[in-house]
């Protein structure tokens, strides 16, 4: 694994990938225990991979499609991969985070291995798929802080920041990762709200579309 995608480097929040905060944030800090269920933990890692290229302006999403902008090589060999299967075939955006939703845990959990941030448990029974771990709970619990933080304190957002917060919201795990800023700033969630439509179009269709993908995946469930 190379370095950090191009042009994210500089942040100082988290990880400084989307898919690797998001990643953190569905699972406890210090168990590794998956806090939404395996198929929308999906759909949202694929957003948010998704959404890497979105934010470096790699492709544009519109009308319930994608288009890739800048086909360019990628520092990150993860967001290359998912670069080549955009630039090889057209699909609708439903269908790419579906494809993407298959893999993506497995692939991102991967990532963040190779940048040492976690570790993959044995499985202890061969039916028994191994946990993910953290390597530190500090490492595990950071994007989650920094984000609450700033949002408690009324700091500005960017946009990786409000992309996080709309597919944490679109995938419901919104609940369990921002419940300290909704007990304490409920109007700083309101604000953030607000503030996503301010985002290009194409983040705030990223966001709908994997909003839509959950909201059936959890009706077809139910069915």
């Amino acid at each position: 694994m190379t370095g950090h995608p191009h042009g994210q480097e500089s942040r100082a929040g988290g990880t400084g990938r989307l898919a690797d905060d998001f990643f953190l944030m569905a699972h406890e800090e210090s168990t590794g225990k998956p806090r939404l269920a395996e198929r929308i933990a999906g759909l949202g890692l694929a957003g948010a991979l998704l959404g890497e290229l979105a934010l470096a302006e790699c492709i544009e999403l519109r009308d319930g499609t994608v288009a890739v902008l800048d086909s360019s090589p990628r520092e990150d060999a993860l967001s290359g991969r998912v670069l080549e299967f955009l630039k090889q075939e057209q699909h609708p955006t439903r269908t790419w985070l579906a494809f993407f939703g298959q893999s993506a845990h497995d692939e991102v959990g991967r990532r963040l291995v190779g940048d040492g941030l976690l570790v993959r448990e044995a499985r202890k029974r061969p039916w028994q798929g191994g946990r993910w771990l953290p390597t530190s709970v500090d490492v595990a619990v950071r994007p989650t802080a920094l984000l609450c933080t700033q949002l408690i304190r009324g700091q500005d957002l960017d946009p990786q920041d409000l992309v996080l917060i709309g597919l944490l919201r679109a995938t419901g795990l919104d609940q369990p990762v921002l419940w300290e800023v909704r007990q304490s700033r409920p109007a700083a969630l309101r604000r953030a709200g607000e503030l996503l439509g301010s985002l290009r179009a194409s983040l705030v269709e990223l966001i709908t579309q994997t909003e839509a993908a959950v909201g059936s995946a959890i009706a077809a469930h139910r069915l």
